[in-house]
């Protein structure tokens, strides 16, 4: 039987002098084997307002690793407020307080590394075809380097983080959303 790694560190190849990446940012699947928990638990979670802040980029549930390990020191996977809403809202600068966290356990070489477009998606978990689909990078405006006349592209997975912390957008569940009431017309 395997040991079990976290899902949030990718190790480089053996025959390699790369340090493991730990990537900032974990979906859905990676938060829940790290709890231990089925998905269909962390999707009620969000709907009922508990846990740590969910974000969404494209159709994907993402969770800063900042936020999540500052849930679990509160130990408030039980809480919630009576009105149902978390107990557990990200913090004006989470993106940004990620950014820099990462920035700062960043290895001085790091910056010379850069990453196929399939191993950035496995790094990052974001799906392949964002960074080898031409239209996909242009239409999202990934940041890219195109070598040699732009037949090779190459990712900085600190660039990729930085493009991903930024275009999080906050997961809403329907118990957040208001509907207004129908007006009733002026005729009736």
């Amino acid at each position: 039987m395997k040991p079990k790694v976290d899902a949030t560190v990718r190790h480089a190849d053996p025959g390699s002098d790369e340090p493991a990446i730990q990537y900032s940012v974990l979906n859905e699947m990676q938060l829940s084997s790290r709890w231990n928990l089925a998905p269909s638990t962390l999707q009620r979670w969000r709907s009922e307002g508990i846990g740590p802040p969910a974000w969404h980029i494209g159709r994907t549930v993402r969770y800063l690793l900042m936020e999540v390990e500052a849930f679990e020191r509160k130990a408030q996977v039980t809480w919630k407020s009576s009105a149902g809403h978390a107990l557990s809202e990200s913090s004006p600068t989470a993106r940004e307080d990620a950014i820099e966290k990462v920035m700062r356990q960043r290895p001085g070489r790091r910056d010379q590394i850069f990453y196929s477009g399939k191993e950035v998606a496995a790094i990052t978990g974001l799906p392949t075809y964002w960074f080898q689909q031409k239209q996909e990078r242009q239409r999202l405006d990934l940041p890219c380097y195109r070598l040699i006349k732009g037949d090779v592209v190459r990712f900085s997975i600190e660039e990729i983080f930085r493009w991903e912390v930024h275009h999080l957008r906050p997961c809403r569940s329907n118990a957040d959303t208001v509907v207004d009431a129908p007006q009733p017309s002026a005729n009736s």
